[in-house]
């Protein structure tokens, strides 16, 4: 990866945590409805949604939020340009463009040029090495918590050689930035302990990336995976000398002292329910919480196994 990543990359993340001046009243009321293509139950909704009505985001001209439509460096900057430097259509029209190419890559007359001028004389920009802008390029994984990380100005980041997941070179120019997502408690990993740095990302990945990093920082929110147990072992001793009983609400937690009263949403449906830390577990990986099973049936049905959540201490010994 370029050491020198072009400021431009970090305004993907602007297109969700920066919302558009001048927004109308109805506007206002429509952030409060749901994206029909976003309904409860997508695997993004909450993050997406509480975006959405906290005035960050907002959809297409048909109302969608389009979360599997990848999103290009030239749209992000569009809406950096609009919000952040609040530009004016009277400052566009003025744009005299240089005679020399702002970057070697960019069509003349395209739709980008004046807000790609308008970035690099701010130095919001800078390019590539190569001279180029890349407009149409989209970001992975490893590159968004690199710039997002570095937007939030963080200064002290973990050891990454303790780092243990499957697809993370622990000595990449990128593993200090995982190590410290990870510390956080917001990466999403699955059943086989990856988390794909190189994936290119969605505007719903994306979403739930924003959502995450923000509410870990802002309000002490950690994110992971939810499964549950039941009536297997209904009746046993748990880790806390408390008999478990399905039909209570409780659960187990690798750390949290016993007795603390968490509160875990779905992340897909947005349901909350709090539970007593009774028990330790689970260890599978980016699994966080295993939930009685009637607490994770007011979360979602039984057959769903596993959940993404997020969860906060409300009530602690």
């Amino acid at each position: 990866m370029n050491k020198k990543i072009t400021k431009a990359l970090a305004v993907l993340i602007l297109i969700f945590l920066i919302p558009h001046p001048g927004t109308s009243g109805e506007e206002l009321d429509n952030q409060m409805q749901e994206f029909p293509d976003v309904p409860a139950g997508n695997i993004n909704y909450v993050a997406i949604q509480s975006l959405k009505d906290n005035g960050i985001i907002q959809g297409y001209s048909d109302g969608n939020f389009k979360p599997d439509k990848e999103i290009s460096r030239a749209e992000a900057l569009k809406i950096i340009t609009l919000t952040t430097w609040r530009i004016v259509e009277e400052e566009l029209n003025s744009v005299i463009l240089p005679s020399e190419p702002i970057f070697n890559d960019l069509e003349e007359d395209a739709w980008y040029m004046n807000y790609i001028f308008i970035a690099k004389s701010k130095e919001i920009i800078n390019g590539y090495d190569d001279g180029s802008f890349r407009p149409d390029e989209n970001i992975n994984l490893a590159e968004t918590l690199k710039i997002y990380l570095e937007c939030l100005n963080v200064k002290k980041y973990p050891d990454p050689s303790n780092l243990d997941f499957a697809d993370v070179n622990n000595e990449g120019w990128y593993a200090k930035y995982v190590a410290y997502a990870h510390s956080l408690e917001t990466l999403n990993i699955n059943a086989n302990n990856e988390i794909f740095p190189d994936k290119k990302l969605t505007r719903g990945d994306f979403a739930e990336i924003a959502y995450r990093i923000q509410n870990a920082h802002n309000n002490g929110y950690k994110f992971g995976k939810a499964t549950f147990y039941g009536k297997a072992v209904h009746g046993n001793n748990t880790a806390s000398g408390e008999i478990f009983d399905m039909y209570s609400f409780t659960a187990a937690h690798k750390t949290l002292p016993f007795g603390t009263i968490v509160e875990v949403k779905s992340l897909s449906t947005g349901k909350t329910v709090e539970v007593k830390i009774t028990d330790r577990g689970p260890y599978g990986p980016g699994r966080v919480l295993d939930l009685s099973s009637s607490a994770f049936e007011q979360l979602a049905s039984l057959g769903t196994g596993i959940i993404n959540v997020q969860y906060r201490i409300v009530d602690s010994i």
